[in-house]
C-alpha cells in the first residue's frame, strides 16, 4: 500500500530494507524429507520461514528508524536460494515521516 489510511506523507526518506541469511540444517533436511515422503506441509521450513520473515521485517523497521522514518510503505517480501543451501529472506519499502491527516504545522513566530 503506497498510503497509511488517517495519515498523510510528509516526507520520502527512500528505500529501505531489512534481510536474514538461514542455512538449511542437516537435521531439518531429513525431517523435511520425511515429511515429504508422507506428504502434507513441511512444518520445520514453515516454522524457520516464519522466523525469518518476522525477523527480517524487524530488520526493515530498524532501518527506517535510523534513517528518521516513521512509517513504511509499499512493504514486499522476497526470498532467494544460494546453491539450495541457504535462504535469503528480504523486507523492502520505501521510508517515509507521516502525520495524522489534517493536522496543521505550528505557525512559526
Amino acid at each position: 500500500m503506497s498510503y497509511i489510511p488517517g495519515y498523510e506523507i510528509v516526507r520520502v526518506i527512500g528505500p529501505v530494507y531489512g534481510l536474514t541469511v538461514r542455512a538449511r540444517g542437516f537435521g531439518g533436511q531429513i525431517a523435511a524429507t520425511f515429511q515429504q515422503l508422507v506428504g502434507g506441509e513441511i512444518t520445520a521450513y514453515t516454522s524457520e520461514c516464519v522466523k525469518a520473515r518476522n525477523q527480517s521485517l524487524a530488520r526493515l523497521i530498524l532501518n527506517a528508524k535510523k534513517m528518521g522514518a516513521n512509517a513504511v510503505v509499499k512493504v514486499d517480501f522476497e526470498t532467494s536460494d544460494i546453491a539450495g543451501i541457504v535462504t535469503i529472506f528480504s523486507a523492502y519499502g520505501t521510508a517515509v515521516v507521516i502525520k495524522p491527516a489534517g493536522e496543521t504545522r505550528p505557525q512559526q513566530a
